[in-house]
């Protein structure tokens, strides 16, 4: 079985339907059968209502149908607000009368427990049979904001929001609520909002799909318990890329879809919140965790401006609000970078003899007597090649010059495609002709120097993950194969395991299996001394913790001594464990112990990790995920985002190592997690050797788990 995005629905006239049906309309307005009766009517909506209910003849002035097979038309949306005994028997009636939605309010399903996810299953089994698409059960209903039209139950469903290019969708329908209310009270401006419920068809990333998809839609904005189906966070986030739509999702919890017995060091440091890390690290996603967090990220994204690297100048009118921005873009990796002598030489007349030219500038306020100057040495400074970003601190600027320096700031942003964004605060109604003057620029304006940062942060999060992924594009398709139960697995032994991997062209080392103590003095000579001898069995998964490794053997007597001993290890452990010989392998000295390892997880599919390697991988947890494949740019990436990348490169005089064929071997292994993940469910490989610059990589031992 593989999941592919077969499933992936349209949902443009969900959004914006022609008409819409409520079975358990009321006339009580206030009720929930009512609700969406009373918005659709408030928002003056120029299609058709239809409302269903045996009990009446007219509900709110409109004819009232007693059933869906007696609508003189078919609608396009169906809303369900009645028992949820009653459900299944509507979507089929909904199926023969050719209606293609559902938005389902009622609860009484996968949310009460076991009897409840039975009947679930069976509503979706009798949707797709009748060909319809259903949004909940158990939500809050939907808006097409951009439009007017509301069509949900709820307090906030009464109100108006501002008009935008920001689509929202939620697992929660209070919270989401909230998070609407929450972020257009921050000044942002929606397209479409939805609240999914309990997905049991139609899940979060549909949504986020279609909203991807959506021309009038910019950024996208999602509420996220956890997603079943996780694996199309690639496919998504590429796609996404690839459209310039990023999106801000605030993720809470972790999903147990990954918990199950572990055999290897990269099973054991692994877990659902680090893939949902990875993918958004990997795809440019952006990770909020608040809602002024998202509001700042969202604002930032809604420019459409993309920085081409991470260099930002900061110049501030206040040296404390400027080094407080500079703190913050450096915990963004962001880089503040000094000006080039030719952008200092252009400056220096430009501004007052007393300010600090060193980045984050100091500009003073006494710059802004000569609005002529101010905006000369904004373009100064934008025409540094070192510059990708300009955040600009104005503190509590008010009055006439506030005007004027507004002026200049949009005059600046018109001729060039660098992100800007300010941190001003002035007292309310001291600038409010200088904010819409930036508001009408579309440059955004924050609170504090620490709230523009991050937006700063996410700019630069979307742009660094699009140009990983257009400089090395994977060719690769990935087909994620459930993680099949752990008794059907089986592990390789040491020998067999390289053997796949060498396959893949990951560098192995020189190795034999020896099934007496002659043959191992044999191979040995081959090899060469000094040498590693170790136990072949494929149920003693850490060799070493069981004393199933010998180091630095050095002639055949050490060799014969050495088999004898690892021979009986065995029986000496008191289990049944299968001996299948002993590896005759050689030593490899110098170079730096990193691991490598592959998950192939259910939700999330094939799952790579590169960190410190040795006996401490667990101790240290210096380790990255990504999620495969991976393209050369991804692989780098992982390697840059452990401590270990610093003694790669070497640190404290350690010699540089060979860093492009690490990438290779992740690279390669992550064509292997792809590629196999029919039959893999673990992989590690501790130690990987990385020797030095132009020497390559060797797998020193290897644990596969396979199906």
């Amino acid at each position: 079985m593989s999941h592919s995005n077969d499933h992936a629905r349209d949902l443009q006239r969900l959004f914006e339907p022609r008409s819409v049906a409520v079975v358990g309309a009321s006339t009580n307005l206030d009720a929930i059968g009512g609700q969406p009766i009373k918005y659709l009517l408030d928002g003056d909506y120029q299609g058709t209502i239809y409302p269903i209910n045996p009990k009446y003849k007219e509900v709110a002035g409109l004819p009232c149908y007693p059933d869906i097979a007696s609508l003189p038309h078919t609608p396009d949306v169906l809303v369900i607000a009645v028992a949820a005994s009653m459900v299944a028997g509507l979507i089929k009636q909904a199926g023969t009368k050719g209606i293609p939605y559902a938005i389902i309010f009622s609860s009484g399903f996968a949310e009460t427990g076991d009897e409840g996810q039975v009947a679930q299953a069976k509503l979706c089994t009798t949707a797709e049979a009748a060909g319809v698409t259903l949004i909940g059960p158990n939500c809050q209903g939907l808006m097409n904001i951009s439009s007017d039209i509301r069509i949900g139950f709820g307090t906030p469903y009464a109100l108006r929001y501002q008009p935008g290019s920001v689509s929202l969708s939620s697992q929660s329908g209070a919270f989401g609520n909230s998070l609407l209310m929450a972020l257009s009270d921050e000044g942002i401006g929606f397209r479409h909002y939805i609240s999914t419920g309990n997905e049991a068809q139609t899940s979060s990333l549909d949504c986020i799909a279609h909203f991807i998809e959506d021309p009038d839609t910019q950024v996208i904005a999602g509420y996220v318990e956890g997603f079943q189906d996780a694996y199309r966070l690639r496919q998504l986030g590429q796609f996404a890329l690839a459209r310039n739509k990023p999106m801000v999702l605030w993720k809470v919890g972790n999903s147990a879809a990954g918990a199950r017995a572990a055999s290897s060091h990269t099973a054991n440091l692994a877990g659902a919140s680090t893939y949902y890390d990875a993918a958004f690290r990997q795809f440019g996603i952006i990770g909020a965790n608040d809602v002024g967090d998202m509001a700042d990220c969202v604002r930032a994204l809604l420019t459409g401006r993309r920085p081409k690297g991470n260099g930002i100048a900061v110049l501030s009118i206040s040296g404390g609000a400027g080094i407080a921005m500079a703190d913050r873009c450096a915990e963004q990796e962001l880089d503040l970078p000094d000006f080039s002598d030719g952008t200092l030489e252009r400056l220096r007349p430009l501004l007052p003899a007393f300010a600090s030219l060193s980045n984050p500038v100091d500009i003073t306020a006494g710059a802004l007597s000569s609005p002529e100057s101010f905006s000369a040495a904004l373009r100064v400074v934008m025409e540094d090649p070192a510059v990708d970003m300009l955040g600009l601190c104005l503190a509590a600027l008010s009055g006439d010059s506030a005007t004027l320096v507004a002026k200049e700031i949009a005059s600046v942003a018109a001729d060039c495609d660098v992100p800007i964004l300010v941190a001003w605060n002035a007292p309310a109604g001291t600038a409010e002709d200088a904010y819409r003057i930036l508001q009408d620029a579309g440059i955004p304006r924050y609170g504090s120097p620490v709230r523009c940062a991050r937006g700063f942060g996410a700019l630069w999060r979307f742009s660094a993950a699009a140009l990983r992924e257009t400089r090395a594009p994977s060719a690769i398709d990935v087909v994620v194969h459930p993680h099949p139960a752990p008794e059907q697995a089986r592990a390789l032994n040491e020998y067999d395991a390289k053997q796949l991997l060498a396959s893949y062209g990951l560098p192995v080392t020189r190795e034999a299996i020896a099934s007496s103590a002659d043959q191992a003095v044999a191979a040995a000579e081959e090899i060469g001394y000094p040498l590693v001898m170790k136990i072949l069995s494929e149920d003693i998964p850490h060799k070493s913790d069981a004393g199933g490794v010998l180091i630095g053997l050095v002639d055949a007597s050490a060799v014969k001594e050495g088999y004898a001993q690892l021979a009986a290890l065995p029986q000496q452990l008191g289990q049944d464990i299968a001996f299948d010989g002993v590896l005759i392998q050689e030593m490899i000295n110098g170079g730096t112990e990193v691991i490598l390892g592959a998950i192939n997880d259910p939700s999330f599919g094939p799952v790579v990790m590169f960190g410190a390697g040795g006996i401490y991988t667990e101790v240290f947890n210096d380790v990255a995920f990504g999620i495969a494949p991976l393209n050369r740019e991804q692989a780098l990436a992982l390697v840059e985002e452990t401590r270990i990348s610093r003694i790669l490169r070497g640190a404290r005089g350690r010699p540089v190592a060979d860093i492009e064929a690490l990438v290779e071997s992740i690279v390669g292994l992550s064509e292997l997690a792809v590629s196999e993940s029919g039959r893999f469910t673990e992989i590690d490989i501790n130690p990987l050797i990385v020797l030095p610059k132009g020497e390559g990589t060797r797998v020193v031992d290897a644990f596969v788990r396979t199906s």
